[in-house]
């Protein structure tokens, strides 16, 4: 069965939703600010399409270890950690040179990285369990990275520290982020084209949004000073890398993807967004590519946007190229190249081990061979001699 046939297209579509998000936060210029009006609503683009990113990464976790949990083999654990591990050397040392075009986006790859390398303790656990990580990392990992930002500022140069700068100080905290990907594995475990399951994601993310945005308002309401730790601490703000605020985003990333799960049943609307979903099924390639594009453009088309053509051009881009692309040539330049590159060889099937006890050998059955009775000589008959000779 080919991939395109297997692959569950509204994932890709809400992961095409989140890349479109990140084109519209660094290139999109608000000119109103009514959410029913051509850019009102580019707000929404702020923090949480990357949240999306990593949740649905999450869930693409659960993807490639679905074989090794499914069977409990571990050799094929194994391989499927390894393969992991190739990914986020890959991704990091690849994250890096887009770092090292200079524009103005904190490019998010790196981070990521470093989120699949603290996941792997984590992938052997049971969806409840990951659910009790998530929330707890949720409510203790925000303290030592906002305590830290707070003591070093926003605008510091140690937020850029590699390693240090994804673990704690970047924009991309992944002791923070964690959380993300825990709940994108349990969400992934699920059986994603039951319309029941569909229903309760839509459901639960957005209880989850208005719990933790609504809750972010109120305790914000309650504090009086901006800067102090614990306003930080309750703050609903983009990156703001709180816990509710984590949480409000979590419930929208877990919302859109049944939302678009829902409605890319086979379908007009599964057709339609096409080109959604074929830029979800080749984000890494789409990702670094607007890098670059935002490169070629200069620094001020994100400082000073002058206006949305650039975004413009950039989406219609995209989705041209990622359409024309998938249905000539399938998987993306950027996947097929990182597929070469972490493949590793799947275990030969091994024969059964032998039984612990021997089957009992079956033996003929032992012929008892009667002994001949012993019967008396039969006594020669007589015979009268013959008459003489005449």
């Amino acid at each position: 069965m080919s991939d395109q046939r297997t692959r569950i297209v509204g994932v890709d579509t809400a992961r095409g939703l989140a890349v479109l998000g990140m084109f519209v936060a660094h290139l999109g210029l608000e000119r109103e600010v009514g959410l029913i009006t051509p850019t009102g609503w580019f707000f929404v683009a702020d923090g949480r399409p990357s949240a999306l990113f990593a949740m649905l990464a999450g869930v693409g976790l659960a993807f490639m270890t679905r074989r090794a949990a499914a069977s409990g083999d571990p050799v094929e654990w194994s391989r499927q950690r390894t393969r992991i591990l190739k990914r986020s050397g890959i991704l990091y040392a690849f994250g890096w040179v887009l770092t090292f075009l200079l524009t103005p986006v904190a490019v998010i790859l790196p981070s990521y990285a470093v989120m699949f390398v603290l996941a792997l303790p984590f992938l052997r656990l049971r969806t409840p369990a990951l659910l009790g990580w998530a929330a707890a990392v949720l409510t203790i990992a925000p303290l030592p990275v906002l305590a830290v930002r707070q003591a070093i500022g926003e605008g510091s140069g140690l937020r850029a520290v590699p390693i240090a700068g994804e673990l704690l100080t970047g924009y991309y905290p992944a002791i923070v982020w964690l959380a993300y990907l825990l709940i994108g594995i349990a969400v992934g475990r699920a059986n994603l084209r039951s319309v029941t399951v569909q229903i309760s994601l839509v459901l639960l993310g957005t209880a989850a949004a208005l719990a933790g945005y609504g809750a972010g308002a109120f305790l914000t309401s309650l504090t009086n000073d901006p800067d102090s730790l614990a306003a930080m601490l309750v703050s609903i703000d983009p990156h703001a890398d709180s816990g509710v605020e984590m949480l409000g985003n979590v419930g929208v990333a877990v919302a859109v993807t049944g939302l678009m799960l829902l409605i890319t049943r086979p379908g007009a609307l599964r057709i339609l967004l096409t080109p959604v979903s074929a830029t979800g099924a080749m984000s890494l390639t789409v990702y670094s590519l607007h890098i670059i594009y935002i490169r070629i453009l200069g620094n001020d088309a994100v400082w000073y946007p002058e206006s949305n053509w650039p975004l413009i051009w950039l989406i219609v881009g995209t989705f041209v190229f990622a359409t024309a692309w998938q249905l000539t040539l399938g998987k993306g330049p950027f996947e097929r190249a990182m597929s070469a590159l972490i493949r590793t060889e799947r275990a030969p099937r091994q024969p059964p081990p032998p039984h612990p006890y021997p089957p009992v050998q079956q033996h003929p059955p032992v012929q008892h061979h009667t002994a001949p009775q012993y019967l008396p000589p039969t006594p020669p008959q007589y015979r009268p001699p013959p008459p003489p000779h005449p």
